[in-house]
């Protein structure tokens, strides 16, 4: 509650993960072949009712749009003229001004989202950007330009006041009100979606800007745009070792030949890929990398009044897993299991020499020399065999990740906030932070359709939800086009964030 003389602060609705693609191809009056969003009209309506319901209560709010809400990633490529092969098949390095142009090709496959958003500017109310892993970008100033730019051109439209744009905000990591809330895309707490360099705003147009681009990228985005991609509109999928098992097998039972095809055609892309990768990077790329994020992490320590207590944050993140060193990793220990396997067929070939010709000197039958002679076969094949598997699983040991909500309850400790947010995993839910005292988690899920082939979930496959937040308490709701309102979530005990 608030006291007398303190104004009420700003109600906050938080929705993520809307992956909004290139919309409609007008030449084909289709949809594009990767597009995953298909509700501008739902989510037009849901504006409106916003800025209904904040003039019938009497309040305003903040629309925040915590990441992944544009696909940079899961996008179908544009190269640039004379591109590579790589390039025609994957799409050129995303720098800022390629990232610019996508965003253009976005929002004007998607003029409704870029209307949506100017019907809350031009209420009064804001709308701010959060950075998620698929839109790690919209932290560029060429990408808010173009923004800017699309919806400007709406509110010009809807003859707006002058000064409905400066309520449209950006962040780079995180929105943060002391005493109340923590809001984030949280993907790098997930060691599959995580930057090493996440705070990349400076160095856009810096020298070491594609080497950084092209090798941090966190294992999750290596897979989506290199592989998943390739499976075209079948479904929208968060890469994740148990999403992975079961969508391939899904696709096995389901589609092989086109699973088969997609190796087939993928392969020799992705082998040239890896050996790129796995390259010696330029130097001076990494010393750069990590001297901007660091400047910037300052910057935003003192500007939020986090302080020094953002290092304690930056250092939760999960940074081991991204594409350049699994690949390096992955190679090295190909040459290992080469090495090894090398130094045990040699073994073997001179143990067997040797018991063959201990075999052969031993005085008794030929059934009971060809008998001897298969057990040693067994026996030797057993040991190759487990020596080849034990090397190739052999990985270095480390303490199991933490997931989301374990850094939910480190940063609600840390930021001392009763309320923190996050969005990524596409799973919506609510969960009490017992060791934080009275503090919560909430994932605000997805809008677009859930790949659930195994698992009965008491929800629609597509699932309009957001959080919304009155001064310190929140609530987890979805959007109802059929009623013209929002209805609470469905959530069962142990079906949390």
């Amino acid at each position: 509650m608030t006291g007398a003389g303190r104004e009420r602060p700003r109600d906050l609705v938080v929705v993520s993960d809307l992956h909004l693609g290139r919309g409609k191809n007008p030449r084909l009056k289709r949809w594009y072949r990767l597009e995953a969003f298909f509700y501008d009209d739902d989510f037009h309506a849901f504006c409106e009712w916003l800025c209904r319901d904040a003039a019938t209560r009497g309040l305003r709010f903040a629309l925040v749009l915590n990441g992944d809400s544009l696909d940079l990633l899961r996008i179908e490529p544009e190269p640039a003229p004379g591109g590579g092969a790589l390039e025609r098949r994957f799409g050129p390095t995303v720098t800022p001004a390629v990232a610019a142009r996508m965003v253009r090709d976005i929002l004007g496959g998607h003029p409704a989202f870029a209307d949506a958003l100017a019907v809350v500017l031009a209420a009064g109310h804001e709308v701010i950007f959060l950075p998620g892993n698929h839109d790690l970008e919209v932290q560029w100033a060429p990408v808010q330009d173009t923004l800017r730019g699309a919806i400007a051109e709406r509110l010009a439209a809807r003859g707006a006041p002058s000064d409905a744009l400066a309520r449209l905000g950006f962040e780079p990591w995180f929105l943060y009100e002391p005493g109340r809330i923590w809001i984030e895309h949280g993907c790098q707490y997930d060691p599959e979606g995580a930057f090493r360099f996440p705070l990349r705003r400076r160095l856009g147009d810096s020298p070491g800007a594609e080497a950084l681009i092209a090798r941090d990228v966190p294992f999750g985005n290596f897979f989506q745009k290199y592989l998943y991609n390739g499976f075209g509109p079948i479904n929208f999928i968060v890469p994740s070792s148990r999403a992975n098992y079961r969508y391939f097998r899904f696709l096995l039972a389901n589609r092989p030949r086109l699973l088969f095809s997609v190796a087939r055609s993928h392969g020799p892309f992705l082998v040239q890929l890896l050996r790129r990768l796995a390259r010696a990077p330029a130097s001076g790329w990494h010393r750069e990398a990590e001297q901007g994020h660091a400047e910037e992490l300052a910057e935003l320590a003192a500007r939020t009044g986090v302080g020094t207590r953002l290092q304690e944050i930056d250092a939760l993140k999960s940074s081991g897993a991204d594409a350049a060193r699994v690949t390096s990793g992955m190679l090295r220990q190909t040459m290992k299991l080469a090495a090894g396997g090398a130094l045990v067929t040699l073994a073997a070939m001179f143990v067997w020499a040797a018991a063959w010709r201990a075999v052969d000197s031993l005085i008794m039958g030929f059934g009971w020399k060809a008998l001897v002679s298969l057990a040693l076969y067994v026996v030797f094949g057993a040991i190759g065999v487990a020596a080849l598997v034990a090397a190739a699983l052999r990985t270095q040991s480390e303490e199991p990740p933490p997931s989301l909500e374990a850094a939910a309850e480190r940063i609600a400790n840390i930021a001392e906030v009763p309320l923190v947010v996050f969005g990524h995993t596409h799973d919506e839910g609510v969960d009490r932070l017992r060791a934080s005292g009275d503090a919560w988690y909430f994932n605000t899920g997805t809008w677009i359709a859930l790949f659930s082939d195994d698992l009965l979930l008491p929800r629609e496959r597509v699932q309009y939800t957001f959080l919304r937040v009155s001064g310190r308490d929140a609530e987890l709701l979805q959007w109802s086009p059929g009623r013209g309102r929002p209805i609470p979530v469905v959530l069962l005990e142990g079906n949390g964030g």
